[in-house]
């Protein structure tokens, strides 16, 4: 007996629940009953006192979550080649009207736009304006809306042009829908055609179950996401932070000196842009116009990524003062690379009194040097899993501040030392003076360019005659022997030639 009245209570309560939350005014509904009507209740009234904290949620229900409402647009004669980077320029141009954007690929945009319906004034304006946004840029588009991000979308590819924002009535519009315009599977597709179904509302009207044993249950989670019954989060667009700023003259600047003074704003401002994102950068161009030529860009690489006015300062009136100006500047513009992360490290105190020997003195010297000789004359060295000298390494533009690497046990004799200079070819040699050796590498017979050596460290003393290219060469590098002991040099000897060549210097 205590059960059965334990499960008519629990009963009565849920009807008491739901006919409160009848009573409240609902957007759409006819017939709504005031909210100023209480709600029933089947319990006795309660004799102690009713505080505002003792309300159950019968008699005062939480207010429902506001619908969402999905404006889809479809680009058909996208080419999906380039449909990414043509999707997140138009993503760019739909933020004008909501903040919320997802790219659908390969060839549409999903925008929640219930925020923006009362700003336009209302939803046929806003379907009316994002649509004359994609015939302003050129762009054949469909577009739908619907309270489902699934039945905008399937909506926007059949040509359904008339916005719903009633939940009740999107069975009815969805039942129209060729089940093409879902973009399932092929397989899926030929199956429900076997069976005789070609529009959505004849799949509607399937068993579940049997739906889902057929096909898959992702297929009625589509169907019912299409109808409101389930949601379904979307991955919002964030398009890339970049600076940019430009800043025009009164007159014509006919000399980098003033360039300098006029750039220091902007950098400035790039500066404190940086460090309102907790952000680097490691890439710059700074775009010079002029009257009648076409601009001039000045391309900025830093060693390592940065937010310090100084350093950005630095090297752009490095770059400067190496620049020669073909016309007087009427202005100019400062472009940042995409954003990144600072790397994470320990902020000095007394940052600003360590001079020379701060963390930050080897990147700008490597800055100021590519700046003064170019961007391909400084460059690091990084190693290669292999034998051969020639190919043991190789050059890389991204500099790493670290330790110097060292190569695995078991690469090289560790016994024979190593020059850190290496010809660009080998140069033939008479007979040298062998001082040690001989380190045996044979490799390279996979890639067609194997070698079979033997290599020594050889003395180049001043009485002996060598060959006139390799003197010339060492003179040119101004490694000409002065010393009385000579040079030391690293040599080979072919094992199928029996010829003797020169492959290194040892500092």
């Amino acid at each position: 007996m205590r059960s059965a009245k334990s499960r008519t209570a629990d009963l009565f309560a849920a009807a008491e629940y739901r006919l409160a939350e009848s009573a409240l005014p609902t957007v759409g509904r006819v017939g709504a009953l005031p909210a100023s009507i209480p709600a029933v209740s089947s319990a006795p009234p309660s004799r102690t006192p009713h505080t505002q904290a003792s309300q159950t949620p019968a008699t005062h229900p939480s207010r429902p979550q506001r619908r969402q409402l999905w404006y889809a647009v479809v680009f058909p004669e996208m080419v999906r080649e380039s449909s990414a980077a043509v999707l997140q320029q138009l993503c760019l141009h739909a933020q004008a009207f909501t903040s919320f954007v997802s790219i659908e690929a390969p060839n549409a945009l999903l925008l929640e736009i219930r925020g923006s319906v009362r700003l336009f004034g209302s939803l046929p304006r806003l379907h009316a304006d994002l649509d004359a946004c994609w015939r302003q840029l050129a762009l054949p588009a469909r577009s739908a809306t619907a309270p489902s991000t699934l039945a905008a979308l399937w909506l926007a590819r059949a040509g359904d042009l008339e916005p719903i924002e009633d939940i009740e009535a999107l069975a009815g519009r969805l039942a129209k829908v060729p089940l093409v315009c879902t973009a399932w599977d092929d397989e899926v597709l030929q199956t429900l055609r076997a069976m005789g179904v070609t529009r959505l509302g004849e799949l509607m009207r399937l068993p579940r179950a049997g739906l889902a044993r057929r096909l898959h249950p992702a297929r009625v989670q589509d169907l019912d996401i299409a109808l409101a019954r389930q949601p379904a989060p979307r991955r919002a667009f964030v398009p890339r932070e970049r600076f940019r700023e430009r800043c025009d003259f009164d007159t014509e600047i006919e000399h980098v000196a003033y360039l300098e003074k006029a750039l220091e704003p902007l950098i400035s401002r790039c500066a404190q842009f940086l460090l309102e994102r907790q952000a680097g950068v490691q890439v710059l161009q700074l775009r010079l116009r002029h009257r009648t030529a076409p601009p001039t860009r000045v391309p900025l690489g830093l060693a390592s990524v940065t937010s310090e006015r100084r350093r950005l300062s630095d090297v752009l009136c490095q770059k400067l003062r190496r620049l020669e100006l073909e016309a007087p500047v009427r202005g100019m513009e400062l472009i940042s690379g995409p954003l990144r992360g600072l790397p994470a490290s320990s902020i000095d105190v007394f940052a600003g009194f360590a001079g020379a020997g701060s963390r930050d003195s080897a990147p700008q010297l490597v800055e100021r040097l590519r700046a003064r000789l170019g961007e391909a004359a400084v460059y690091g060295v990084c190693l290669n899993p292999e034998h051969r000298p020639e190919a043991a390494w190789r050059r890389v533009h991204e500099l790493r501040f670290a330790a110097a690497l060292r190569p695995k046990a078991g690469m090289i004799d560790q016994s024979m030392p190593r020059p850190v200079w290496l010809l660009n070819e080998p140069l033939p040699l008479s007979k040298p003076e062998i001082l040690q050796g001989p380190e045996r590498i044979e490799s390279g017979w996979w890639d067609g360019k194997g070698v079979a050596r033997d290599y020594y460290v050889a003395s180049l003393r001043v009485g002996r005659k060598p060959a006139p290219a390799l003197i010339g060469h060492l003179q040119g590098e101004g490694h000409a022997p002065s010393h009385p002991h000579g040079i030391r040099l690293w040599v080979f000897q072919d094992r199928h030639s029996k010829r003797w060549f020169v492959h290194g210097v040892f500092a």
